[in-house]
Parts: C-alpha cells; structure tokens; sequence
C-alpha cells in the first residue's frame, strides 16, 4: 500500500501543476475583456478616487501608475478578504479562517519540503509543527462555518453545487487530520515520509499519517477542476480586467486584440441587435427599430 500512496501523492502533485498550468494559459489566451473603464483604479495616483481621464489635455500628458497601491488592495484582500468583509459579512466569518488555514498549511508544506531536503535546522520541525496544527484547526473551522452557511442560507443556494459541499467536508475532514498528526506524531516522521516520496521510495507511515497524505493528494488531484484556482485566477481578473485601462493605441497588442474582438459573431436574441452579424457591424450600423424611423 505504501508503494500505492507515493504514487498517487505523485499524480496529485501532477495533476495540480498541469491542470493550473492549463487554466492560467487559456486566461491568458481569452479574448480581451470588456473594456470598463470603471474607477477608482487601484493604480491610479489620485488620492480622491478619480481618474486621470478627468484632467485637462489628459492624452498629452505622460501616464502614471502607482504600483504600490495595487500592492496595498491586493495585501487587504487576499490577508483580510476585504471584499466578502464588505459585501457578505456572514460568509467572511467562515472564509477568513479558512483561508488563512490554507495559507499556513501551503508555508507548512515548504517548510516540511525544506526538511526532507536535509536543509532544516534544528528547531525548524518544532516550529512547523505548530504552524501545521494551526493551519487544521483553522481549516477545519472555516470548513464546517461555510458547510452550515452554505447548507442553510437559501441565499447561497444558487451557487452552492454539491462539488462544493463535498469539498468543504474533504478540507474539514484533512484539517482535523493534519491537526492530529501534527500534535500526535510532530512532523519528524511526516518530513521523513516527503522525503521517501519525494525519493519515490518507499515510506514508513501510520495509518492515520497515510490517510492524511492520501486525502491531501486527493485534493490536489481536483483542485484545478474546481472554482478554487481564482487563487490565481484573480491576478487576471483584477489586472486583465477591473485594473486594465491602457489607452488604445494604434498597431499595439492590445489594438490587435481588440480589432479581432470586433470580429468575433453576435449570437444576442435581442430585436435590436442583428444576430449573425460581426461586433464591429453591429457599431457601425443604426439598429432596426431606428432605421424604420
């Protein structure tokens, strides 16, 4: 059985980075989005909430962008989920734990790789030990705060799948896992077994630690399939996206692309859009109902 789990550790770490790899590509690879032009911007270094579209002679002047104020929104949301905070309270009381139970079981992870490497010091285990029996307990009381929210609010109904709620009990269940080997074991025999796979040797494990890696690459194995990769898939939606107000300008990738949006067909059902009929038609034709005027 031994033999079994290392490759199927194996296949889940595949898996993860092929699938993440996959999805990332073809956000790359969309269409260019629509052009918003919604503020304020986050890079924008107006401290009133403006934009630089306001001024005077805008076009003339040299455009500039304020990186670190992208940093600061990004740090609130991802550290502080400042969004949900703001727009859903109640689910922001079971996703702050649980995210932050994933953040510190991934830092658990590298510091448990660096251990099976042999580049650990002597107190690092004791150190990674407690950072993996906070990242469960955190994980499995986000977990089953948004398996009940999910569960109860009719809300939430819409868009709560059973794949959802099956993974929410995956990771309640791998957090309490994570939790015992962590208090029960200490992680001297866990960076023994990652560094028997990461050999593809044979590990000695417990029944209790082998289940936990089992469950851990079987998350692994579904992740990219699931609405979880906006973990990155929010870089493209916040920089292609909410954040992207590049000017158009002539012969340019972003003019490129947009030219070739515009050729893209309209399938709307709508009267007063022509059905079949490419985008830049559509822009520079008088709808039906205005030409029988």
């Amino acid at each position: 059985m031994a033999d079994v789990l290392v490759a199927w550790v194996w296949l889940g770490c595949v898996v993860l980075v092929a699938g993440c790899a996959w999805r990332a590509w073809r956000y790359m690879r969309a269409p260019v989005h629509l052009r918003w032009d919604l503020y304020p911007v986050a890079h924008e270094p107006n401290d009133y909430g403006g934009s630089h579209l306001e001024h005077k002679d805008w076009f003339a002047k040299p455009r500039k962008v304020n990186f670190f104020g992208e940093l600061v929104v990004m740090g609130e949301e991802i550290l502080l989920l400042k969004g949900v905070l703001k727009n859903n309270r109640s689910v922001w009381w079971g996703s702050l734990p649980f995210h932050w139970g994933l953040y510190l079981m991934i830092v658990t992870s590298v510091g448990l790789t660096v251990a099976a490497l042999g580049f650990a010091p002597g107190p690092w285990l004791v150190v990674v030990a407690q950072l993996g029996a906070l990242s469960g307990v955190l994980l499995t009381v986000g977990s089953l705060l948004l398996l009940a929210l999910r569960a109860s609010d009719p809300r939430l109904k819409p868009y709560t799948s059973p794949l959802d709620l099956a993974n929410l009990a995956l990771l309640a269940i791998l957090g309490a896992l994570s939790t015992a080997v962590a208090v029960s074991q200490g992680m001297g025999p866990v960076a023994a077994a990652m560094g028997d796979v990461l050999r593809m040797q044979t590990p000695e494990v417990s029944l209790l630690l082998g289940t936990q890696m089992a469950l851990a690459a079987l998350f692994l194995l579904y992740f990219p399939a699931t609405r979880m990769v906006h973990m990155f898939a929010k870089y493209f939606t916040y920089h292609s996206v909410r954040w992207d107000d590049r000017p158009r300008e002539a012969g340019s990738a972003m003019d490129r692309r947009l030219m070739a949006a515009l050729n893209f067909g309209v399938s709307w059902s709508a009267e007063h859009i022509r059905t079949g009929k490419t985008w830049v038609e559509v822009a520079t034709q008088l709808p039906a109902d205005e030409e029988k005027r």
